[in-house]
């Protein structure tokens, strides 16, 4: 009797946890780059312009199905099921089970098909011949004819449908609107921004040149779209690069466009912190006056300090790290000499193979301004203390735990790294030729002198 009690209140603890959490499941057909099928799914929500990754989820092995629970914060809202920039609209309320078949820009719902996703079902329905150029794999080969002939077949259709969106769930019916809006605008880009050859600036007809002249930005709320950042560049790319044939960066000439202060700021940010630009410093110091918050300044500084002190010239960014003892070391303990930072692991075989060559380069200048500093981004103290003490490594040798300034200010992603500065602070080369390679003797050698070097 007592086990049967028991049993009876786990299954209520399990019913009444299940009650409060949803289940998204089903197939999703996308192929990588290298032609692979991929093997997770992602359950994700929108955040800065973009998708943030909530569930992932593995197929199974045995018949490529993929499985979630979706928690209660996640429920009543819309969120999205997908791949990279496949993604597509659910929406999951509590004790539902959602079945998709998705991929090639397609989507069927089955299992708990609510008010909310009979819309999405709807609507990925009627799009579904704009979606094919933009979604299946050889998409941008079809008839850009077609593509025309298509856009003008939905425009009417499109804005009914938005218009007519009415589940008595007004919440969603307001978000989906809104959704849908820009989900038709991003359909449209995508085709000609994956290479859709509409054909020369003449031909495109008014409807497309009407839509890329009228978008002036004004809605900030676009930031708060799942591909808010990537419609605009998407945009920004089609209208200039493609149908106005210029020559530099997209999101040069989108943001003069941006009439949205918030926005601007947001997309400025946004596209800086991926360093897509030709002149990165350059950027910066143009667009750092259109910044609205404080936090926003304090991150456009903090990349600017970086990438000026990545040119040669710049200003280095100071550190401080332990030595083996614990004693803390600065860099900017060596101003008057000339510095080179080696960075480095126990685990790091070409780190090992430099060590005998970067032992030579330090006696050749022993009693002279040159300062040789190791930092370990090892994260295992004891292995890299062990290490240095057998071998007796020459040098000031410093544990970083792969933090601080090494990972953060000087962006170092692959090891072996050499930067060298000269003895004002000043960097001569970020990315310095390796101790194996007699390039690195010669551009000290022509520091210590004060001289300018070209040497890469």
């Amino acid at each position: 009797m007592k086990k049967t009690l028991i049993f009876s209140a786990m299954l209520a603890i399990s019913a009444s946890s299940w009650a409060q959490t949803a289940v998204i499941k089903g197939k999703f057909h996308k192929l990588l780059p290298n032609g692979r099928e991929t093997q997770e799914v992602f359950f994700s929500k929108p955040q800065d312009g973009e998708i943030e990754v909530i569930l992932p989820m593995v197929k199974s092995r045995q018949d490529q199905v993929f499985r979630g629970e979706v928690k209660k914060e996640d429920l009543n809202t819309i969120r999205y099921v997908g791949v990279f920039d496949e993604q597509y609209a659910v929406y999951l309320k509590a004790g539902e089970e959602l079945n998709v078949d998705a991929g090639d820009g397609q989507i069927v719902y089955s299992g708990s098909v609510n008010k909310e996703n009979q819309v999405f079902a709807d609507w990925y329905k009627m799009i579904k011949p704009l979606r094919n150029y933009g979604y299946t794999k050889d998409g941008y080969r079809l008839p850009s004819a077609g593509y025309l002939k298509i856009i003008d077949s939905l425009k009417v259709p499109v804005e009914e449908f938005i218009k007519n969106i009415n589940t008595g769930n007004s919440a969603f019916d307001k978000q989906a609107k809104y959704f849908l809006t820009y989900s038709y605008k991003y359909d449209v880009v995508i085709p000609t921004a994956s290479g859709l050859n509409i054909g020369k600036k003449d031909e495109y007809p008014e409807s497309l040149v009407k839509f890329y002249n009228n978008e002036k930005w004004t809605d900030s709320n676009i930031w708060s779209l799942p591909m808010g950042y990537h419609y605009m560049l998407y945009f920004a790319f089609v209208k200039h690069i493609i149908y106005n044939s210029k020559q530099g960066m997209a999101a040069d000439f989108l943001i003069p466009e941006i009439s949205n202060k918030e926005l601007k700021a947001k997309f400025i940010v946004a596209q800086a912190e991926r360093g897509a630009n030709m002149n990165f410093v350059n950027y910066l110091e143009r667009n750092e006056q259109y910044m609205q918050t404080n936090q926003q300044r304090d991150k456009m500084k903090a990349m600017l300090k970086r990438a000026r002190m990545q040119q040669p010239g710049g200003d280095w960014i100071d550190f401080s790290y332990p030595d083996a003892s614990g004693k803390m070391h600065k860099l900017s303990e060596n101003l008057g000499k000339v510095v080179l930072i080696d960075v480095w692991a126990t685990w790091c075989a070409p780190c090992l193979k430099e060590q005998p060559a970067l032992e030579e380069l330090e006696k050749s200048f022993e009693g002279k301004d040159v300062v040789f500093i190791s930092l370990s981004i090892d994260t295992d103290k004891a292995k890299w203390q062990k290490m240095v003490e057998e071998k007796k490594l020459s040098g000031l040798h410093l544990f970083t735990n792969n933090k601080g300034s090494v990972v953060n200010d000087y962006e170092v992603t692959e090891i072996p790294r050499f930067i060298l500065f000269d003895q004002n602070g000043k960097t001569v080369n970020i990315d310095a030729p390796r101790p194996t390679d007699a390039k690195l003797k010669t551009l000290i050698e022509s520091t210590l002198k004060g001289e300018k070097s070209t040497t890469k």
